[in-house]
Formats: C-alpha cells, sequence, structure tokens
C-alpha cells in the first residue's frame, strides 16, 4: 500500500499550539466554535473515523461518502485509514491488555497522549483493515493526509484568519481531546458504571456523552462495536441526530 511521505504525527503538535495561541490571543467566536464542534467532533471524529470507516455501523451515502473521508482528515487525527487500523486492529482485539497501545493501564499520560510519539506503537498493519487497503480514496487520503491539512490550512488562513482558528484548528484539536479523554478516563474503571460484562475495563459516563457526542457510553459500545447508536434506555447518544442525514437507506 503507499505510505504517507511525511510522518502522520509531524503536524500534531503545531495544530494543537496553534489552537491553543488561538484561543489566547483571540477573542472568541462561538458561533464558528459551536459549528466547529459540531463538524469535527461530532460528525468527522465520533462518526466517521469511529464508527463509520473503524466498525463499518452504516453505509454512507454514495455522494457523501468521498466528501466525509476528506473531511475526517481535518480532525487531524491520521488519516481515516492509519484510525481505523489503530483502533479495530489493535486497540479491540487487545482492550486493556498487551498489545492495546493507549490503556491507561500504562499510565494516564500514556493513553493521553504519550503513546502517539512511540514509533512502535503507532506503527499499522494494514492486513486487519482489508476493505480499506484495497480502496483508492482511502490510500490516497493516507498518502496526502499531512499535505490536506497544510493546504486547508493555508486556504482557510487566506481566506479568514478567525474562520480558520475557531471553526475547523481549534474544534479540530478539541476532537484529538475528545477521543483522548474517553480512551483514558472510560478505560480506567474507576468512574461510572459498567452495564455488561466485557473483557476489558471500559464503562459508561453518560453525563460525558453530551460532550464527546455519545463516546463515553463506552462500555456499551465495547459490548456491541457495529451499533452505531452507543446508547440503551435512559441514556442518550448525540450523534444519532447526523444518521438520517449521511446514511444509505
Amino acid at each position: 500500500m503507499s505510505k504517507s511521505k511525511i510522518n502522520l504525527w509531524f503536524i500534531f503538535w503545531p495544530v494543537q499550539i496553534l489552537a491553543l495561541l488561538g484561543i489566547i490571543f483571540t477573542s472568541p467566536n462561538w458561533l464558528y466554535l459551536l459549528l466547529g464542534w459540531i463538524t469535527f467532533c461530532g460528525l468527522g471524529s465520533s462518526v466517521i473515523l469511529h464508527r463509520v470507516v473503524s466498525h463499518n455501523s452504516i453505509k454512507l451515502k454514495t455522494w457523501l461518502r468521498k466528501p466525509l473521508l476528506f473531511l475526517s482528515c481535518l480532525c487531524v487525527q491520521g488519516s481515516p485509514l492509519w484510525w481505523a487500523a489503530t483502533h479495530r486492529g489493535k486497540h479491540h482485539p487487545n482492550a486493556d491488555k498487551d498489545g492495546d497501545p493507549h490503556s491507561p493501564k500504562d499510565g494516564f499520560f500514556h493513553s493521553y497522549i504519550g503513546w502517539i510519539h512511540n514509533k512502535k506503537l503507532s506503527k499499522i498493519n494494514t492486513k486487519v483493515i482489508p476493505d480499506l487497503r484495497k480502496d483508492k480514496y482511502h490510500l490516497w487520503l493516507n498518502s496526502n493526509y499531512t499535505y490536506i491539512v497544510i493546504a486547508t490550512f493555508i486556504i482557510l488562513s487566506l481566506i479568514n484568519i478567525e474562520f480558520m482558528l475557531w471553526f475547523w484548528l481549534i474544534p479540530a484539536a478539541l476532537s484529538y481531546h475528545q477521543e483522548a479523554f474517553v480512551n483514558s478516563i472510560c478505560h480506567l474503571g474507576k468512574f461510572g458504571y459498567r452495564t455488561y460484562n466485557t473483557k476489558d475495563n471500559s464503562t459508561n459516563i453518560p453525563i460525558l456523552s453530551w460532550l464527546t457526542w455519545g463516546q463515553s457510553l463506552h462500555n456499551n459500545h465495547h459490548n456491541d462495536i457495529t451499533r452505531y447508536n452507543f446508547a440503551n434506555k435512559n441514556e442518550y447518544d448525540p450523534s444519532t441526530i447526523f444518521l438520517p442525514l449521511i446514511e444509505e437507506k
């Protein structure tokens, strides 16, 4: 398969630092931030990277597939192919055991951010994603991921710096922290509750599901990874609002 010419995480820290500087030195545009949070934390990360690409929980409308996969690159969490290979091929088969790249059993810092700088842990095996390794568009996104992010930064900056920061860069940075927070807190086994006796430490923390687009209903997800809606009775998964808009019937 084709490989990224630049390390997937080459732009991780620049994006995080620029987002932080944007928060400190520019006035918040709450409308841009709200729209960006919905677009990148919700649709891009929680739905496309996680539920669609990694778990094939639904089939996307044909005309939306490529735009939404492209959008998911702008969450700046790696290409969809890399994300799925890590999540589907490493995390779920080995959750909270040896082979899980971001389990908090190895320390909170490790699970939150340290693992992505470990070349061994961040290296992927595409054999675990046979459906994606044969897909030309996924291969193209993976090969050009860094250039896609850089080009988006330049184009949006030329259009409007404030829009670039508050609609895209800051929400994109937040989308990483959303996933890192869930991977860390919801695998400690100390907070929330367990509805299912899964072979890991995953828990549900429903109050956080409103901020994490349902991702913190994590024990439910680990019990049935193919289910799009993570919520059971008396729980709510905000990512369900996207379903009628993107699912091919």
